[in-house]
């Protein structure tokens, strides 16, 4: 058995480097039942890290290009974990936009799309 560690950027929204979409956007996606007001706090490094910091047997990352998955088979390979200390300042870093990564969280998905007349 093992842990895998998904979603560690929660689709880019703890990525300072992220640029929410308008929030008109946002409300006619899944992700629309927490709205991202601002970019997020962490970069992929940090992200990365405090993930790999963790007891995980692997971590899934999505790329958009073959740079991003270089800089990610980088940062892995300079991978060292993390102290309590540095994950406690990078938990705090993030604090201020976690709760517009959990889009994901607490939400019944049947209520987002209305039901679809068969007959």
């Amino acid at each position: 058995m093992g842990i895998i560690g998904m979603k560690i950027v929660a689709r880019g929204r703890i990525l300072s480097s992220w640029t929410p979409p308008p929030i008109e956007q946002q409300n006619n996606t899944f992700e629309g039942s927490t709205i991202a007001t601002r970019p997020g706090a962490l970069n992929m490094r940090e992200a990365m890290h405090y993930t790999l910091s963790h007891p995980v047997s692997t971590v899934i990352v999505g790329c958009d290009s073959i740079a991003q998955l270089e800089e990610n088979v980088q940062i892995t390979r300079e991978f060292t974990p993390l102290s309590q200390a540095q994950m406690t300042a990078l938990s705090n870093k993030v604090a201020p936009v976690a709760k517009q990564a959990l889009f994901f969280h607490f939400q019944d998905r049947s209520s987002m799309w209305p039901e679809q007349d068969t007959g």
